[in-house]
């Protein structure tokens, strides 16, 4: 899916209550399956642009185009269907659900948006063998580690094979295996044709090699 920003602009007020221009009309495009790296020094609005182009944040003002649809003007219950059927995240935070186990977690996601299929449950079982996880698919988050719990963020986006993909520093505490496993599934990701965006420090991502890099310390993608 083509993305589009026009124009995009996002402020924060600090605790002092000084206005910090985080994102300071920006116009990018990102053409459908290519991978885009987001560069800049923490605090620099990496994650704050993730969340503008998700959905999760509203520009002050210009606008987000996914698939020639303008976020913008989805409502809330609209934007939630629309980011379960079309963007993955594998963020720092993993976002695990934690009433539930690893397998769970994984096809959840397509369980919320109603779009599970028959050998939903061996396909899950299939992927979290291939990240790693064999015999941990009953175990609940709280009992996985850092590592652990990141793979099967990794698998959740596996599964539901996003069209988009969001990865915000995903190997930041994750160890050497892990990094590499978070990685191989990012290559996987980009075979089936998924857009990729990434923010990442992590000397094994440069394999991703981007279609664009964007420097919000510069400003300008390139």
């Amino acid at each position: 899916m083509d993305i589009k920003i026009t124009e995009a602009a996002k402020s924060f007020k600090n605790r002092s209550g000084k206005v910090l221009e985080i994102i300071k009309d920006l116009n990018l495009e990102i053409k459908s399956g290519s991978v885009l790296k987001i560069e800049g020094a923490s605090g620099s609005g990496k994650t704050t642009l993730m969340n503008v182009i998700s959905g999760l944040i509203s520009p002050d003002k210009g606008k987000v185009e996914i698939g020639g649809v303008d976020i913008s003007l989805l409502s809330e219950s609209e934007k939630d269907r629309f980011r379960a059927e079309n963007i993955g995240y594998i963020f720092q935070t993993f976002n695990l659900l934690s009433p539930f186990s690893a397998i769970e977690n994984v096809y959840a996601p397509a369980a919320f948006s109603g779009k599970l299929k028959p050998g939903y449950k061996e396909k899950a079982l299939e992927i979290l063998k291939s990240v790693g996880l064999e015999g941990f698919e009953k175990s609940m988050p709280y009992h996985l580690s850092v590592g652990q719990r990141q793979r099967v963020a990794v698998a959740r986006v596996l599964f539901s094979e996003n069209k988009i993909i969001l990865a915000d520093e995903p190997t930041a505490s994750l160890d050497k295996v892990s990094s590499k496993a978070v990685f191989d599934s990012l290559m996987k990701c980009r075979e089936f044709g998924a857009t990729i965006i990434f923010a990442s420090h992590d000397e094994t991502f440069k394999e991703l090699s981007p279609d664009q890099v964007l420097s919000l310390d510069k400003g300008g993608a390139a």
